[in-house]
């Protein structure tokens, strides 16, 4: 009941059928597409949490690990420069030595935001590394200066120039849509004017259901405490659904609303019907689209290294930790075999 203290039950918008009575088309594809949406949402839910569950279990598992590591890339870059002066090595070990040290002062610089190794680097480096990122950055500015057109120097009149061709262009193009415009067939019209329509009455549509639920859940209207509480966060949920566009979840609130009333959905007009099909499929296309941007975007290759079911992310983490670790300790034991033997150093400069 409304005043209960019961959350509300996530349902999601169906047509109910029986033995006695079948579904039109129209209310299968509602169905269809409502139980598409609440799958959507689901899997887009459970992917964006499983991908902040393993960002945090990176930074709390991973990054003491990869922080220590870097540690002992450090140790090594100083005892190669501790080397570096040692009469063992011929010149040409000692230029492998200092190609060595600056790769590895440049990638904790520029990757690890390691700025305390930036005199090493310029100690061994042929250009500083403000030389060496600032070169970069010119560079990648001639690229892009070369693929612009040269302009005259007398600017003024190259831009007055050009501001009239973009007139002379933009007039042409807008004769020549009117010329389409004034080819286009009455069935074209025709077409063209019930998709306005259509977008109308959607819009109405989605207009209609909040109205509607507004009025049931206005709390100022309602003197029980506890109901008035109820309907107070139910009108938040609400609102933020229309706010957000979100047809599918309105659907949803009213049909709370219609079965605490007795009011099954089978009882909406195919015209009204008709329109929420509409709106769900447009809105179902975009949860497609920011689910494929789940699967192909930024963070794709990091959900498949990391994330899954809580038995995969654990053994996923579990496999990570054990590769960071084993690293870590060759690292230490390398740097405890240079120490002791600087010799070895030539076995990796092999």
């Amino acid at each position: 009941m409304l005043g209960s203290n019961k959350p509300a039950p996530n349902l999601t918008p169906q047509i109910a059928t029986s033995a006695e009575r079948k579904l039109s088309k129209l209310q299968q594809e509602f169905n269809q597409k409502s139980e598409q949406i609440e799958l959507l949402k689901k899997e887009i839910i459970t992917r964006r949490e499983s991908i902040n569950l393993a960002h945090k279990r990176v930074e709390k598992e991973l990054r003491p690990i990869i922080e220590q590591q870097l540690e002992k890339r450090v140790e090594l870059a100083y005892l190669l420069d501790d080397a570096f002066s040692l009469n063992i090595f011929s010149i040409r070990e000692k230029l492998k030595i200092s190609a060595l040290i600056e790769n590895i002062t440049f990638d904790l610089i520029s990757n690890y935001e390691r700025r305390d190794m930036i005199a090493l680097h310029d100690r061994y480096a042929e250009f500083t590394y403000y030389e060496r990122t600032t070169f970069t950055s010119e560079v990648q500015d001639e690229i892009i200066a070369e693929d612009k057109p040269t302009i005259d120097d007398d600017l003024d009149d190259f831009e007055r120039i050009q501001a009239q061709l973009d007139r002379e262009h933009e007039q042409r193009e807008q004769e020549k849509q009117n010329r389409q415009k004034n080819r286009k067939t009455k069935a074209q019209l025709a077409k063209e004017a019930k998709a306005k329509a259509e977008l109308s009455n959607i819009s109405k549509a989605s207009r209609r259901v909040y109205t509607e639920l507004a009025k049931q859940l206005h709390p100022d209207k309602e003197r029980d405490e506890t109901k008035r509480a109820w309907k107070e966060e139910a009108m938040k949920r609400v609102t933020q659904a229309y706010h957000h566009d979100d047809f599918f979840e309105l659907l949803r609130l009213q049909m709370e609303f219609m079965q605490e009333q007795g009011q099954p959905l089978d009882t909406l007009q195919d015209e009204q019907l008709e329109y929420y099909v509409k709106i769900l499929t447009d809105q179902l296309d975009e949860l497609k689209a920011e689910f494929q941007e789940l699967v192909n975007g930024p963070n794709a290759g990091f959900y498949t290294r990391f994330c899954g079911s809580p038995k995969q992310m654990n053994q996923k983490f579990k496999s990570a930790k054990e590769d960071l670790n084993n690293e870590l300790e060759q690292l230490k034991q390398n740097l405890r075999t240079l120490q002791n033997d600087p010799q070895m150093i030539k076995a990796i400069l092999k």
